[in-house]
């Protein structure tokens, strides 16, 4: 018996080890769908593509992060916190969610925003002021003034009383997502059991998600590769941050680490220019979507990522043989806040 096939779990072995967490229920609305995409399969001349719909979470607008928030607005509340402070820029659909949640939970939700201080309120800055949330205006994107400014700010809120928890620099807030994903693995690999189907890859945006998505899927014996495309970093710098979240996480669900880079492919040649860029290829993913499975994907995430999926198959990576699910991650208000990107495709 191999080390990998000892550390196997059933899901509801895997459910257990994640129910023994904190967590408030009640904002996601799931599962979500698994949804084929004939269309854009037939488009490609490639794998047969189904699309599991995160955007479709359903709590504001929905994403990904709707998962997490379960996880960490819950170690915020058994933590006695009664604020929530953030460093985001105006489309953050995580700023957008946490605003959301810390409004439905009672408690005080400060956005530190980089960036100019005069930006439209349209997008998901527009959803941040309609919450009512504190805005800190900050004109910089300087990490070094940023961070002296979430300081000022988490002094002020300690003067008027509050107790401020700051999402980067908690050990948990970082993992939350992962821990999230970890459990979607087993929605996942129950949805394609249910059509006598097993996924070859996974793809979607790099991050915290697809860390616990490559991590549950390894534990309940899913069979699917995650080919994780960058936003904005380096397709090694990912790497490396995906093995470490997933093996924190198996760590904190008393398991050995187990992931290694090997249970992940890494792109950053979809990235552009860089974060916020959006490059032709980006342009060209998000109209096939559109006009063929009419699904929506914005220029920032989801966009690069399905342009990854699209450069795979013209590779020849991926062929007529595989599987492939592409994880739509959400971020849909962010599309409103680029008409003259998206307005003439």
């Amino acid at each position: 018996m191999t080390v990998e096939s000892q550390l196997r779990l059933t899901p509801d072995e895997l459910r257990e080890r994640i129910a023994r967490l904190p967590r408030i229920r009640g904002f996601l609305l799931g599962p979500t769908p698994l949804e084929e995409a004939p269309r854009l399969s037939e488009a490609l001349g490639g794998p047969r593509i189904l699309i599991k719909r995160d955007d479709l979470t359903g709590f504001a607008f929905g994403g990904n992060k709707v998962r997490a928030i379960e996880f960490r607005m819950a170690d915020v509340r058994e933590r006695g916190f009664d604020a929530f402070v953030l460093v985001n820029v105006a489309q953050s659909n995580h700023a957008r969610l946490h605003a959301a949640a810390c409004t439905r939970l009672g408690l005080k939700m400060v956005i530190v925003k980089p960036g100019p201080r005069d930006e439209a309120p349209v997008g998901n800055l527009l959803l941040d002021r309609m919450l009512g949330v504190e805005i800190v205006e900050t004109g910089t994107r300087d990490p070094d003034e940023l961070n002296r400014i979430l300081d000022q700010t988490m002094d002020d809120l300690r003067q008027r009383g509050y107790k401020p928890y700051a999402h980067t620099r908690e050990p948990f807030s970082r993992i939350a997502g992962t821990v999230a994903f970890a459990e979607a693995a087993i929605e996942l690999k129950e949805q394609l059991d249910a059509r006598d189907l097993r996924a070859s890859h996974v793809f979607m945006v790099g991050g915290t998600s697809s860390a616990g998505l490559a991590l549950g899927g390894k534990l309940i014996g899913a069979g699917w590769h995650l080919d994780v495309v960058s936003v904005g970093g380096s397709a090694d710098a990912l790497l490396a941050e995906e093995v470490r979240l997933a093996n924190r996480v198996a760590e904190l669900l008393g398991l050995p680490p187990l992931m290694g880079e090997g249970d992940f492919s890494a792109y950053d040649e979809y990235v552009g220019a860089g974060y916020a860029d959006t490059p032709p290829t980006t342009l060209e993913a998000i109209k096939l979507a559109a006009r063929t499975d009419a699904i929506f994907l914005d220029p920032v995430y989801t966009g690069k990522a399905l342009s990854g999926l699209v450069g795979e198959i013209r590779k020849g990576r991926l062929t007529g043989d595989d599987t492939v699910v592409f994880v739509h991650t959400g971020g849909l208000p962010i599309i409103f806040a680029f008409p003259e990107v998206l307005g003439n495709l």
